[in-house]
């Protein structure tokens, strides 16, 4: 008699999404978003964030607001069905999965059901809208203790916080879901005792460009947000310690805090220029999205790969370069340069260390290496639609240079129109090209424009462009030095 096939089963991810910051992230939240085949998530988790899941990936919103309705599941029936079909599934919750999230309600139907679970904890968003407030939660001369309170009551309008327990001392508040119910829950902290001068403050959106604080005392923050739209998540930090903030208040000072800024790209990988403006304060949109994908079978590579003995070393223009051509051989014989540090990064990842690091593609760059370059002949690897203006530097100051094509970049631009634009940042004349040619840059040719060097700028002003500042230096350092002056004036 056949025997029935074993039951597929898949396994499920309880994964912290942090308080909204993408950079919040933990490092194996970001794995296991990489990684799944579903990734079933709260409401309250941006976009952001979400960008970060594999595309191949299904995305299952799964979550609710406010407690509005009831429902008969701690689980969603959804993700059931998914992981029982064998499917690697990540719960995505917003903050961390066992404060005030549910997690350990589904943890305990996984655990019913016996399927494998693993939980994987987030920054809470106390933590979150505390440190981005400036607000230290505990602080020698103010607060030694922290309580986290839901603010959210239970159907029938009965809570379950003890605010008599909550009122007692000095210590620190800290209010989950309290923005419909503030009025109400901060009247009962008085009544049971609280100082109705306590400082508090109220914080929307925390740890996100749109971050807003509102400070306060317990009897005068509800008349405060009379204006604020309740929808947006925030929560209520109550304590002598909100006091310290403005002394703090880091977030807002950045120099590029509120501004949104477009970074064209070019080439797969990360973006330094978007790192170093994201740090600044700005809210940066990386466009279009750029992906390496393999050329031919990679026959061209491999043919030139054969003849490394014809060469002096390799010249690699990006990351990009460094992975393709490490996908055909195990290691590299012969001395490599890295062009930008994000070639240098890319090689010492695989254990590589340039013999030299080139700061950038411009001429100036070159230049500063030439007597090392111009013992070669070398071997450029670019992508498909090459580099040009690194192969005319490189010729320019003499060197004896042969470029080959080792994988193709795929552009895809977004579908929708964007938000406003304070500032566009083009690092490169093809970075340019790419977004600003065509029906898509129509809508950008009159923002103003941050250009690293004059064939940058020409790029641009060829595609119509009708503001272009021209950084000092063609250096990452310099085009960031032009944002930060170009958005003070804005």
């Amino acid at each position: 008699m056949p025997t029935e096939p074993a039951t597929q089963r898949g396994m499920v991810y309880l994964v912290g999404a942090g308080p909204g910051d993408p950079g919040l992230l933990t490092v194996r939240a970001l794995e296991l978003l990489r990684a799944a085949d579903v990734v079933a998530y709260d409401e309250l988790v941006s976009k952001a964030i979400l960008s970060l899941v594999n595309p191949e990936a299904e995305l299952l919103p799964v979550g609710r607001r406010h407690g509005e309705g009831t429902i008969g599941y701690r689980l969603h029936p959804e993700v059931l069905a998914r992981v029982k079909a064998g499917r690697t599934v990540v719960r995505l919750k917003a903050g961390d999965p066992l404060i005030f999230g549910r997690g350990g309600e589904e943890a305990e139907e996984l655990a019913e059901a016996d399927i494998p679970c693993t939980i994987v904890p987030g920054i809470s968003s106390a933590l979150g809208a505390a440190a981005y407030a400036g607000i230290p939660l505990t602080h020698r001369l103010h607060a030694s203790d922290v309580t986290f309170l839901s603010g959210h009551d239970v159907e029938g309008g009965r809570s379950l916080t003890d605010w008599a327990k909550a009122a007692s001392g000095k210590g620190t508040l800290v209010l989950f879901m309290a923005a419909r119910k503030l009025s109400a829950n901060l009247q009962r902290l008085i009544q049971a005792g609280r100082s109705a001068e306590t400082p508090a403050a109220y914080i929307a959106s925390a740890t996100t460009p749109e971050q807003n604080v509102i400070v306060g005392t317990v009897a005068t923050l509800p008349g405060k947000i009379r204006d604020v739209d309740l929808a947006i998540p925030a929560l209520v930090i109550v304590g002598d310690v909100v006091g310290v903030r403005e002394r703090i208040a880091w977030f807002e000072r950045r120099p590029l805090a509120g501004r949104r800024l477009l970074v064209a790209r070019a080439r797969p990988g990360r973006s330094a220029m978007a790192a170093e403006l994201r740090a600044l304060g700005a809210e940066v949109l990386e466009i279009p999205e750029v992906e390496a994908a393999s050329l031919h079978g990679g026959a061209s590579i491999k043919t030139a790969l054969a003849r490394c003995h014809e060469f002096r070393g390799i010249v690699f223009g990006c990351a990009a370069g460094v992975e393709a051509v490490l996908s055909h051989v195990p290691a590299l014989d012969l001395p490599v340069i890295a062009v930008g540090e994000s070639a240098a990064q890319a090689l010492s990842r695989h254990g590589i260390a340039p013999a030299v690091t080139l700061r950038g593609a411009c001429q100036e760059a070159v230049n500063e290496q030439s007597a090392v370059l111009q013992k070669g002949p070398w071997l450029l690897v670019t992508a498909e639609e090459g580099r040009p203006n690194l192969h005319e530097a490189l010729t320019k100051a003499g060197v004896e240079v042969e470029a080959v094509a080792a994988y193709r970049s795929v552009h895809r631009l977004p579908m929708g129109p964007l938000p406003s634009i304070d500032l566009v940042v083009l690092p490169s004349s093809s970075a340019a090209r790419t977004v600003l040619f065509g029906d898509f840059g129509q809508a950008l040719l009159g923002v103003p424009m941050a250009a690293i060097g004059p064939q940058t700028e020409q790029a641009a002003r060829q595609c119509g462009a009708q503001s272009v500042a021209l950084a000092q230096e063609d250096t990452v350092a310099a085009l960031v030095s032009c944002v930060v002056s170009m958005v003070g004036k804005l």
